[in-house]
């Protein structure tokens, strides 16, 4: 049974990818992919990521280094790794990655069925986070609202949400949400002013439509923006 999760799935063979891709769209509404590690990081950065599937060997970034910045940016994403017999040696350095696990090519398909049942199984039903002072976040739909009210929020502001529910609890400064929310650093603003005013604008805007002086981003000078989730 479909549900409303989305799947990131690396795999450098074209066929074995679309045949898979297939099966995968079968149980996840949304089936994101691509055979490059480089790439994939990119539509993980894009995209509200459940559950990644990677195979170890990938052109770019391997599988394991996927694996390993996808954790950095995230606790919570259900990571399985697809391997080689002879990708088992390589498997003792995800130790630390908190996998969910690890399949061996041949897959065999009632092993994948049973696997990936265990994963939704795994994944939180309710994909609306409470944020601070009673705003709510619709995960798969990236939407703010706050008393059944939706905020209109530009792709820029969706990115930053997101991009500090992925540290949750952990400050980013501004210019460590730039190089997330652009892919790059500008060194002629070593201030990343940019963001700043993006952050800034988007707490104008808030406060002005609620009338209220409540908001859901911290601001702590010297350490930067952080959004607490319990």
């Amino acid at each position: 049974m479909k549900n409303d999760f989305t799947l990131l799935y690396v795999e450098d063979d074209e066929i074995v990818r679309e045949n898979y891709s297939e099966v995968f769209r079968t149980y996840f509404e949304n089936v994101i992919s691509t055979n490059n590690g480089n790439e994939a990081l990119k539509l993980y950065k894009n995209n509200p990521v459940d559950v990644a599937i990677l195979d170890i060997s990938i052109h770019g970034m391997n599988g394991l280094n996927v694996a390993a910045k996808i954790r950095e940016m995230s606790s919570e994403t259900i990571i399985l790794m697809i391997t080689a017999y002879s990708d088992n040696d390589k498997l003792l350095k995800a130790i630390n990655l908190d996998l969910f696990g690890y399949l061996v090519k041949p897959i065999v398909h009632k092993e994948l069925d049973d696997t990936l049942q265990k994963i939704l199984a795994k994944i939180p039903k309710e994909a609306t986070l409470q944020l601070p002072n009673k705003f709510l976040w619709q995960k798969n739909s990236k939407t703010l609202s706050y008393n059944n009210e939706t905020v209109k929020l530009t792709k820029n502001e969706k990115r930053i949400i997101e991009i500090l529910l992925s540290n949750k609890n952990k400050y980013l400064s501004a210019c460590e949400i730039q190089e997330e929310l652009f892919e790059y650093t500008n060194t002629e603003d070593s201030s990343c002013n940019n963001v700043v005013q993006l952050i800034s604008r988007l707490k104008k805007k808030v406060l002005k439509l609620y009338k209220h002086e409540d908001y859901f981003i911290e601001n702590c000078y010297g350490a930067g923006y952080k959004i607490i989730v319990t």
